[in-house]
């Protein structure tokens, strides 16, 4: 068979095709990029992750509860407030908790607390909490003293005239005061709502100065921290008076912490336009 190709000639079974191998792919080295601004594009990156991530956040909970209330039991810690017969930061603390049980009972409404109970905590950093909170209203709780004794009842401050929260703050300071009448309280002053300003002295030092609702002059003073940059109804309120027994055994026992919590939450619910959750035996 020479000169002839031999393939031509082999049983099909034995012929043999050239196999066609691929050759070996180098693979590139690879080159270091640098990247420019790398640790800004992080952090730019981080910020807008974590902004969508607290909107989120606000969304599901305005869904999920249609009502925020920002709660401050006043004083607390290393403050204990006005003392008498009881403390003043006991009896906002054991109110702030009646309320906030009620409230979450209820199942439409975030509360927001400015501090744990026991907690120091400066009026600034509450504020601020508040503020980032957004919420719908600002009850703080406080309780009064006097040196004798004698003073007794219920008053509330709201936002004072010329602060761009004052109408709604006045128009739930009046439906505080009327439940809390409702429950037997005594509304000091002409109708139990008064405006509050610290007043500076010479010395640098401040003076508290209170003048009845009707006075709707825009005083260029200041006012109690925790009603300030918040864009809903703020008022804060001055319980009962814990010198006096009488105030006490009506809002400064357990019972009369919840009696108030109770008026507090019904004008909550009036001020809000939410009609009250129908009670299941």
């Amino acid at each position: 068979m020479k000169g002839k190709n031999w393939r031509e000639y082999a049983p099909p079974e034995k012929q043999r095709r050239p196999v066609y191998r691929q050759p070996e792919r180098m693979e590139p080295k690879k080159r270091k990029r640098r990247r420019r601004g790398g640790v800004l594009r992080k952090l730019l990156l981080a910020v807008i992750l974590f902004g969508l991530g607290y909107g989120g956040f606000l969304v599901y909970q305005h869904f999920v509860y249609p009502y925020t209330v920002a709660l401050d039991a006043g004083h607390g810690g290393a403050d204990g407030g006005a003392q008498g017969l009881i403390s003043e930061d006991w009896l906002t603390e054991e109110t702030a908790d009646a309320l906030e049980a009620l409230l979450k009972a209820d199942g439409r409404f975030r509360v927001v607390r400015s501090r744990e109970n026991g907690e120091t905590k400066s009026i600034t950093d509450r504020n601020k909490k508040f503020v980032r909170a957004h919420p719908d209203v600002v009850l703080s709780i406080h309780a009064n003293a006097d040196e004798d004794g004698s003073g007794y009842g219920f008053e509330c401050y709201p936002a004072v005239p010329g602060m761009e929260n004052h109408e709604e703050s006045l128009s739930f300071a009046g439906i505080l005061a009327e439940k809390m009448e409702e429950v037997g309280a005594r509304l000091r002053g002409d109708n139990g709502i008064r405006y509050g300003y610290y007043v500076s002295q010479e010395d640098g030092s401040a003076q508290k100065m209170l003048v009845e609702s009707s006075d709707e002059t825009v005083y260029e003073y200041d006012t109690f921290g925790i009603l300030k940059n918040v864009d809903c109804a703020a008022v804060l309120v001055e319980q009962c008076f814990v010198t006096n027994a009488g105030d006490v055994s009506l809002f400064g026992t357990e019972e009369g912490c919840r009696k108030a919590a109770e008026a507090y939450y019904a004008a909550i619910l009036e001020y809000l336009g939410a009609e009250p959750v129908a009670q299941t035996e």
